[in-house]
């Protein structure tokens, strides 16, 4: 009796399952130790074929296996599978099994199963290592293993591209025992006690001192740690950016000359430019409402007085930025030496020798040109004495209130310069008598265009017409604030489309 007891405590505490299969898989006995390893009692798997907690990817090799006992029954098996515990736990078994059907004594097929989770997640974790270990030799970057106190575990062989030494030159020593230059022994101490302290990971460029010279490295140091959670050492990935730092260094340099540049041209395009205080010499309730979209802008204000006349014109050329900014000293200049020296005597033929000189400047009117730059414009002369106005646009209109009642000027639908229009005629010049009080209102597209609102539409003609109109008995610094708020409020956080230009004049 006590041997049988013994026999029974063996396989109860056995670190193997044994099982006799019928030849079908149906399993005739278990041992006792199916319980400990994998939960179920001998009863609920005696009689059944647990091919069904095995899983689906191991289900093949599991069939094959007894097909090949059958089939050469002097040979034993052995195969790995995934197999699922009474707990819903999935687990790695290892089977070997043996052919007996033709012993007289067990008369089935055995199989010794044993637990191998804990051997597979080792070989798997020596196989990333071993993995790893094979990166980090052959990687470009400079890594490096340091303990908490300083030691270097693991240095790879890329330290010798920047040393000229041999990477066991660096092991198994302190940093401070290490042949570096100063600059870099410090950066390591403090990143191993910047890891430490924080107990996350630090990222940081740092100057690296080399045989090829200085270089600069961007540092990613994490923190490693053992099974227990404590920091056990630091991983420090060394990545040579010096090229990209020389590249950065080149590209912010050229960047602080073309803004200086630009910055430059501002300041002469502001010189060229009237101000405010000039024209209200001229005509005193005046605003002009300017919004560069860049640093310069190819929108300007344009004024001239000659005798008892003064010209005041929107002009938006082609583009903004500098592009828009060179078109626009072209048309300044051209348009002061229309009015000043061919004495052009309206807007019409002004606008018709601008747009002569502008396509003749540009050599739009050779047969490969290849710009089609140019400008819209909305142009008025006034003459105080004989309280006249006289308008002429490209493609930009005039709003002229007289009494409350909003008129639009429309402009010719004809560019000044630009692509050349077939069967275009001149321009077309419009007089008005005004009264006092009357005002005028001229502007560029960048108003109207401007993208924005709970659609994001443009603001259109329509909203700055509105807004003149139910604003009329304001100040006009109030209704040009009102016009600033309202465009503010409908871009929003939107980029500004275009520059911006209005005009407005009350007489």
């Amino acid at each position: 009796q006590r041997a049988t007891d013994r026999t029974q405590l063996l396989l109860e505490n056995a670190s193997e399952v044994i099982t006799i299969y019928e030849a079908d898989a149906t399993i005739r006995y278990i041992s006792p130790s199916v319980e400990k390893i994998l939960g179920y009692t001998q009863d609920e798997m005696i009689g059944i074929r647990d091919i069904a907690f095995v899983h689906s990817d191991g289900i093949e090799a599991y069939e094959q296996m007894f097909k090949d006992l059958l089939e050469k029954p002097d040979e034993k098996v052995t195969i790995e599978f995934s197999y699922q515990t009474k707990s819903g736990e999935r687990i790695w078994l290892e089977a070997t099994g043996t052919n007996l059907l033709s012993d007289p004594a067990i008369q089935g097929i055995v199989l010794n199963t044993r637990d191998i989770t804990e051997r597979r997640a080792a070989e798997r974790e020596q196989r990333l290592r071993g993995q790893m270990q094979a990166l980090s030799e052959n990687s470009p970057d400079l890594i490096t293993r340091i303990s908490k106190e300083g030691t270097v575990f693991y240095i790879n062989p890329i330290i010798e591209t920047y040393t000229g030494k041999n990477k066991e030159n660096f092991i198994q020593k302190h940093i401070r025992e290490l042949d570096l230059g100063e600059e870099i022994l410090n950066s390591w101490t403090n990143i191993v006690k910047d890891v430490s302290t924080k107990n996350q990971k630090i990222s940081l460029d740092m100057d690296f001192p080399s045989i090829m010279g200085e270089r600069v490295m961007q540092i990613n140091a994490i923190p490693e740690y053992s099974e227990q959670n404590n920091l056990e050492s630091i991983l420090v990935v060394s990545h040579d950016i010096t090229e990209r730092k020389i590249i950065e260094l080149e590209i912010s340099q050229k960047n602080r000359k073309i803004t200086e540049s630009i910055n430059y041209a501002k300041r002469i395009q502001e010189a060229i430019l009237p101000d405010t205080s000039y024209i209200r010499q001229y005509l005193k309730d005046s605003f002009i409402l300017y919004k560069p979209r860049d640093v310069v802008s190819g929108d300007f204000p344009w004024f001239f007085q000659k005798g008892d006349d003064v010209y005041i014109a929107a002009v938006d050329c082609t583009g903004h930025g500098v592009p828009g900014a060179l078109i626009s000293l072209i048309g300044f200049f051209l348009l002061n030496n229309i009015v000043n020296v061919k004495e052009a005597n309206n807007p019409g033929s002004i606008l018709d020798f601008l747009d002569d000189e502008v396509t003749k400047t540009l050599k739009q009117d050779e047969s490969d040109s290849s710009t089609k730059d140019g400008m819209d414009i909305s142009l008025c002369k006034i003459n105080p004495r004989r309280m006249q106005i006289e308008y002429a646009g490209a493609h930009r209109p005039l709003y002229y209130l007289s009494e409350g009642e909003l008129h639009e000027i429309k402009g010719n639908k004809f560019p000044i310069g630009g692509a050349q229009y077939k069967n275009r005629g001149h321009f077309t010049n419009t007089v008005i008598n005004y009264k006092e009080g009357d005002s005028l209102y001229l502007f560029s597209d960048g108003f109207p265009d401007q993208f924005g609102g709970a659609k994001n539409k443009k603001f259109s003609p329509r909203r700055i017409r509105e807004i003149i109109k139910n604003n009329y008995n304001l100040p006009l610094n109030e209704i040009s604030r009102v016009l600033d708020e309202e465009f503010e409020k409908w871009r929003g956080n939107n980029k500004q489309t275009d520059d911006v230009l209005m005009i407005g004049i009350k007489l």
